[in-house]
C-alpha cells in the first residue's frame, strides 16, 4: 500500500481540541451478553479516551462492538442479558459503572447525550417533537411548560428546521428523514451536554442531507465547546470530523491514532484493509479490494489475534498469542495490536 495515500486522506482538517483534559476514559471495558446460546463477548477489553473539546471517531465493520460500547457509556445496555464483566467508564473522574440508576438518569440527557442511528425508531410516535424536547429540559433544567416550549422552538431553529413555531407541534411521521435527524440533534443538544455520542448519525440519509447534518453537528460542537464520540463505518466522515480515531474489530480496539497519522500511515492489517476498500479516482472502473471473510461471532472469537482468520500475514504466533495494543514509537499516541507491524507496512 502506498504511503502517499490519496483515497481516505483527510479532506477537511478539523481544529485541534482546546485542552488535553480527558473528559471520558473507557478502561478495559467488558460488556458481555448471557444468552441461551452462550456468552456473547460484544465488548471485550475496550480502552479509549475522549478529551475535552475533541471528537473521537470510532470505526469498524458492523458487529465490532462500536454501538455496544456507546450504550455501555450511557448505561443503556439491557441487564439481563447484558452484564459489565470488567473495566471502568470514567467521566469527569467518576466511574459511571458505580452509579445507581437514579444517578445515571441525572447524567443522561444532561451531561452526556446521544444521537441514535434511526430517528424514526428513537422518537416516540405518539408525542409531538416539541413535547419530546420539552421533556428533557423540564426534567434537567426545571423549566415550566411555557419556558420549555420556547426553548424547544429555539432548539428547532438552531438546528435549521424552518417554521419552528409550527413544527414544534408536529409528530415524527410528519417530518422528513433529515428533519427527524435534526430533531434528534435538538433533543440531544437541548441541555448543552459536555459529551455528545453520535451513533451513525447519517446512516439512513442521502448524501446531500448527510453533509448538512455533519456540518450542523460540527458547528454546534464548536459553538458549545463540547466533546463528541462519533461512531461510524464511513472513513470519509471520520476524516472530516475527528481529531483521533479508534479502529475496532471483534470487540477490541486494534489501532488508535491522531486522524492525520492514521490516514497517512495505518499500521494494523485490518485498518490497511479498510483503506484499500475505499474507492477513488485512480481505481475508477476497477474492482475494489475487499477484506476476505466476515467479522467472527462474538460467541466464538478466534484464539490469539482475532483478525488472524482474515489476515494475509498471520503466523502461528498469531493463533497462540493475543497481541497487545502498544505504541508503535515509544512516547507517541499511535498504537496498534499486531505481532507483525513491520510486515504490515509492506501491504
Amino acid at each position: 500500500m502506498s504511503r502517499e495515500r490519496t483515497k481516505g486522506a483527510p479532506a477537511t482538517a478539523s481544529t485541534d481540541p482546546s485542552s488535553n483534559e480527558v473528559l471520558l476514559e473507557v478502561q478495559g471495558l467488558k460488556t458481555w451478553f448471557h444468552t441461551d446460546e452462550g456468552i456473547a463477548k460484544a465488548v471485550d477489553g475496550v480502552t479509549y479516551s475522549v478529551r475535552k473539546g475533541e471528537t473521537l471517531g470510532v470505526v469498524g465493520e458492523s458487529g465490532c462492538g462500536k454501538s455496544v460500547t456507546a450504550l455501555s457509556v450511557m448505561q443503556l445496555v439491557p441487564r439481563p442479558p447484558g452484564e459489565f464483566e470488567g473495566g471502568k467508564i470514567m467521566f469527569r473522574g467518576q466511574d459511571l459503572l458505580s452509579k445507581s440508576d437514579a444517578e445515571m438518569r441525572e447524567i443522561r440527557g444532561d451531561e452526556i447525550a446521544m444521537i441514535f442511528q434511526e430517528p424514526m425508531s428513537a422518537l416516540n410516535p405518539v408525542f409531538t417533537v416539541g413535547d419530546q424536547i420539552m421533556e428533557t429540559v423540564m426534567l434537567h433544567r426545571g423549566l415550566d411548560k411555557e419556558a420549555a416550549r420556547a426553548h424547544a422552538v429555539e432548539m428547532l431553529r438552531k438546528v435549521g428546521i424552518p417554521s419552528p413555531e409550527e413544527r414544534v407541534d408536529e409528530y415524527p411521521h410528519q417530518l422528513s428523514g433529515g428533519m427527524r435527524q435534526r430533531v434528534m440533534i435538538a433533543i440531544a443538544m437541548s441541555c448543552d451536554p459536555s459529551l455528545l455520542i453520535a451513533d451513525e448519525p447519517t446512516t439512513a440519509l442521502d448524501v446531500t442531507i448527510q453533509a448538512q447534518i455533519l456540518d450542523l453537528i460540527r458547528e454546534l460542537q464548536e459553538a458549545e465547546g463540547m466533546s463528541m464520540l462519533l461512531i461510524t463505518h464511513d472513513l470519509a466522515v471520520v476524516a472530516e470530523t475527528a481529531h483521533h480515531v479508534a479502529v475496532m474489530y471483534a470487540g477490541k480496539v486494534v489501532e488508535y491514532a491522531p486522524v492525520e497519522e492514521l490516514f497517512a500511515s495505518p499500521r494494523h492489517p485490518y485498518t490497511i484493509g479498510l483503506f484499500r476498500s475505499l474507492p477513488d479516482l485512480a481505481t475508477e472502473g476497477e474492482r475494489l479490494e475487499t477484506i476476505p471473510g466476515i467479522v467472527p461471532s462474538a460467541f466464538n472469537f478466534p484464539s490469539g489475534c482475532r483478525f488472524r482468520t482474515r489476515c494475509s500475514i498471520a503466523t502461528e504466533r498469531c493463533a497462540s498469542e493475543e497481541p497487545l495494543l502498544l505504541a508503535i514509537v515509544e512516547g507517541e499516541e499511535h498504537t496498534a495490536a499486531c505481532h507483525h507491524l513491520e510486515e504490515a507496512k509492506e501491504l
